[in-house]
């Protein structure tokens, strides 16, 4: 039971002033009214609570557009801006031959390119040595601007499905594109949901005929956009308001979805069947199957995948068999499927001596079936391997793809060749071929390697031991001239959740941050996937604080060894990321002189978002006294400390986030400017054009914001 304490809405607005060492700041005024509730035996007490109620958001977004106004205010007043730009536009100046989001099709491969003064293109060469063709430029339809989202490729026809989003993520919606003649088909199918950042989860069936997406539920309620989706199959030419639901809660009797479950859609080059896989909230990810064949609305026979743990998008078919990355071994293992009947999977391959890279990051899949083989990425920190597995025999061997790389975009070529994209964080990225005949690797002939920062910037991994003795990695770029050690500025950046790993790749965004002896650190820290499994779990319910203890541990060893000072110390997270953020300022606010919280949830506690009850995995589930106390724990907002001088922070968040209301990100914002009594500032920018991914200006604001936080004498506010 729940009780609310009466407001009083009459109550007179507070004007919040901080005094700076740089300048005096005058925040927008917040009006601060009594509020307490108790929760599972927990007293939650907020002043600002008042912003999350929907009669006050018109008043909500006020506040949030004065902060914004003052926070662009003293960016913009931050000198150097010019100068950041620049540096940047040269490095992807010289990047400008470069490809990315390559895609094999039919007898064509298909890429983007950053095409002077038409900006990126949708290209395609008819094979690896064609001549390149311009198909798609800026996206206007009828005068309005789009931005492509996602795209997914027709395997036999000349067509590609495009999610289309405005403004960051509103109105999303999904387009046929003709690849041929180079217009878009009369179809038009919205509004679609966000399955996660990536976009909306889409396939073409077998045959090319129809389009299977996700649609959420017509709602108005922020929490029901991202669950309760439901698969529908979309024919080409059909009005899609006649679309038929295939999969989804409440359609058939014998699948059972949860009001937090969100179902994908997938299908394959080499096997007739589709699957339906359900990422759950609270529980483990499981999916279903079907041939195509079967398709048949509401009525279409789905069949469970008996004891399959899904673990994100690593798998792919041949046949009636599915390939699958699943838990059960330290370092995962491979099963094999069989998608007629979901009977109990067989083992394939056992787990190897490095971890199999075959969790969710987001950008790759670590699983490609051949008609003959099987290539599965392997993960070290910092270097990472393909390993080519023979269907019949199940013999191994690695492919020479080098050492010291991370990567990505596994993707199939024909029958049984592959193309991937290796990159390091000082060399930019190469699209990289191997020939299953030939047994050899050889670049991409149209994909040169432009910039090569090998001997400017260095980089190399640091193990750090934790307060429970565990070995923290850490990956770091440094100015090699600079050196490692010394009083250099730290950026450490780290996510820790729900098994996402991130390997380090070539990010030209911290170039500026780096040139001028600041120190990039991303900490794989307990929660990613990077160790594998029991690593992951280290970082979840009940857990989770071991994920922000590794943060908190990194900075402090940094400082220790004379890495850096707390001064200059500053730690960085988006989305699920900002709980290490908020938690590591709030316990050792004098370890660090300032956060950056990007698309954060700071309330977890009372928040139930599509955020909220997707993190039940993550920080508990919030109906149990330990699970509530967990997500208690993990909400920055009820934890800022009192009485202390705090660190700066730079709260940024998108007006139109799928998945993160902007009113928590208010709350904390206005918690923290009351709090503060030290002399850094506490600035909250609300991006009104961008979503959870944030806009291109986001680096810029972070960049010289860290500059001017850390003392750089070239990014002072002018006296």
């Amino acid at each position: 039971m729940t009780n609310f304490t009466r407001i009083n809405f009459s109550l007179l607005s507070l004007l919040i002033s901080v005094t700076t060492n740089f300048a005096q700041i005058d925040y927008p005024a917040a009006r601060r009214v009594p509020f307490d509730t108790l929760i599972q035996d927990i007293k939650i007490t907020d002043d600002y609570f008042w912003m999350s109620w929907p009669q006050n958001r018109e008043e909500m977004v006020e506040f949030c557009r004065q902060q914004a106004k003052l926070s662009l205010s003293i960016l913009d007043s931050i000198p150097g801006m010019d100068v950041l730009q620049n540096e940047l536009d040269d490095v992807y100046l010289s990047m400008a031959d470069e490809i990315w989001n390559l895609h094999p099709a039919g007898e064509f491969i298909y890429y983007y390119r950053d095409i002077p003064k038409e900006g990126p293109t949708l290209c395609r060469r008819k094979g690896l040595n064609g001549e390149e063709e311009k198909i798609l430029g800026r996206v206007v339809i009828k005068g309005q601007r789009y931005s492509v989202r996602k795209r997914q490729f027709a395997r036999s026809r000349p067509m590609v499905a495009l999610m289309l989003t405005q403004n960051g993520e509103s109105n999303p919606h999904i387009r046929i594109f003709d690849l041929d003649l180079k217009e878009f088909l009369p179809d038009s199918i919205g509004s679609v949901m966000f399955n996660d950042s990536r976009g909306v989860s889409m396939a073409w069936t077998p045959g090319d005929q129809s389009v299977l997406y996700t649609q959420a539920p017509p709602t108005n309620l922020h929490a029901e956009k991202y669950f309760n989706g439901k698969v529908k199959q979309h024919v080409l030419g059909k009005l899609s308001t006649a679309d038929a639901e295939i999969f989804g809660i409440g359609l058939n009797p014998n699948i059972e979805l949860t009001p937090k479950e969100t179902p994908y859609v997938y299908s394959f080059k080499n096997s007739p069947y589709l699957v339906a896989r359900i990422r759950s909230g609270s529980g483990d990810n499981y999916a279903y199957a079907v041939h195509h064949s079967k398709l048949n609305g509401p009525n279409t026979p789905w069949v469970r995948l008996k004891n399959y743990v899904n673990l994100g998008d690593g798998f792919d078919a041949n046949g009636k068999w599915l390939y699958a990355a699943t838990n059960g071994a330290p370092g995962y293992r491979i099963v094999k499927i069989d998608m007629d009947n979901g009977n109990e999977p067989e083992l394939f391959l056992p787990e190897q001596k490095d971890v199999l890279a075959v969790t969710d990051d987001g950008h790759r899949t670590g699983i490609i079936a051949g008609r003959d083989v099987l290539y599965v990425l392997l993960r070290r920190i910092g270097d990472m391997q393909i390993m080519k597995v023979d269907l019949k025999t199940k013999i191994t061997s690695l492919l020479n793809v080098g050492k010291n790389s991370s990567i990505g975009e596994l993707i199939g070529l024909g029958d049984n060749d592959i193309l991937f994209l290796q990159s390091t964080p000082v060399k930019s990225y190469q699209y990289e071929t191997y020939s299953y005949i030939k047994n050899n690797v050889q670049p991409v002939p149209f994909g040169k390697r432009a910039v090569d920062n090998s001997g400017e910037f260095s980089s190399e991994v640091l193990w750090v031991p934790s307060r429970d003795g565990k070995k923290i990695p850490v990956t770091v770029l440094y100015l090699t001239k600079a050196g490692l050690k010394g009083d250099h500025p730290v950026l450490i950046d780290a996510y820790g959740n729900s098994g996402a790993s991130q390997d380090m790749h070539f990010n030209p965004s911290w170039f500026s941050w780096i040139k001028r002896g600041g120190v990039y650190a991303y900490a794989h820290v307990r929660g990613g996937g990077e160790l594998g499994e029991e690593w992951y779990l280290d970082g979840q319910f009940p857990k989770k604080m071991n994920s922000v203890n590794d943060v908190v541990d990194v900075a402090e060893w940094l400082e220790t060894n004379q890495y850096s000072l707390s001064s200059k110390m500053f730690v960085m997270g988006g989305s699920a990321g900002t709980f290490l953020v908020g938690g590591a300022v709030n316990q050792r606010p004098d370890l660090f002189a300032g956060g950056i919280f990007l698309s954060g949830l700071p309330d977890l506690a009372t928040h139930t978002d599509a955020a909220g009850g997707r993190e039940e995995k993550s920080v508990g589930p919030k109906n149990t006294k330990e699970g509530f106390k967990s997500n208690y724990d993990m909400s920055s907002i009820y934890h800022v400390p009192k009485g202390k001088a705090l660190p700066s922070m730079l709260i940024i968040h998108g007006a139109t986030d799928y998945i993160l209301a902007l009113h928590p990100a208010a709350r904390y914002a206005a918690t923290l400017q009351e709090r503060q009594l030290g002399d850094r500032p506490i600035l909250f920018l609300t991006d009104w054009e961008s979503g959870h991914s944030g806009g291109g200006a986001d680096v810029f604001h972070v960049t010289k914001f860290i500059l001017w936080q850390s003392g750089h004498p070239d990014f002072q506010l002018k006296k």
